[in-house]
């Protein structure tokens, strides 16, 4: 459902499905200088490090990835900048994960200005999805960043948004938003995050 939502407003997106025990999600663009962009498998990069997916149950998952160029307003002819892509169940259950992720690169110089893009992206992302009617308004989803490159308390720990705004954020765009290199998936209505 979720799927065929996103295909009908967003055509030509490229879609992956897993249920494997681990799934690994990496962004070579940076590092190929956009020759190469995300990816996603089940093996573990030997050049890169991911964000991690923790599937101990063997779900079935599809993973939506955003091309470029690919994402714009509807009504407008301009592309702006988005998250990755977003995770779901294949199966949806009344209170169904979403996950939208941003990964990030950065170098510890550039850290504090990566994760506030990240946040605008995320926010960017979830908003238009809402607009489309892909996700209900007061649906609750998940937005992660991850910076897979630095430890999940380094980044993190120094992050600038202070609890109101997490708490403005979880009220007014039904969201929660986590800096994190991995999850847990628990079932298809929860994750540990």
């Amino acid at each position: 459902m979720m799927r065929s939502k996103i295909e009908e407003k967003f055509p030509k997106q490229d879609f992956f499905s897993f249920n494997s025990d681990k799934i690994f999600v990496m962004d070579y663009s940076n590092q190929t200088k956009r020759t190469k962009g995300l990816e996603c498998s089940d093996v573990f990069p030997a050049d890169i490090l991911p964000f991690i997916i923790q599937n101990g149950i063997k779900l079935d998952i599809s993973f939506c990835l955003f091309k470029e160029n690919t994402i714009k307003l509807a009504n407008e002819n301009k592309e702006r900048s988005h998250c990755e892509g977003v995770f779901f169940p294949d199966k949806n259950a009344e209170k169904t994960w979403y996950v939208f992720l941003e990964l990030k690169y950065p170098k510890r110089k550039n850290l504090g200005e990566n994760l506030s893009k990240a946040r605008k992206q995320l926010i960017f992302t979830l908003d238009l999805f809402r607009k489309q009617g892909i996700i209900e308004t007061k649906k609750l989803v998940y937005l992660i960043f991850s910076a897979p490159n630095f430890t999940d308390k380094t980044p993190f720990e120094n992050w600038s948004m202070k609890p109101d705004e997490l708490r403005k954020i979880r009220k007014t765009k039904y969201a929660i938003m986590r800096g994190v290199n991995s999850m847990e998936v628990i079932s298809n209505e929860a994750l540990k995050i």
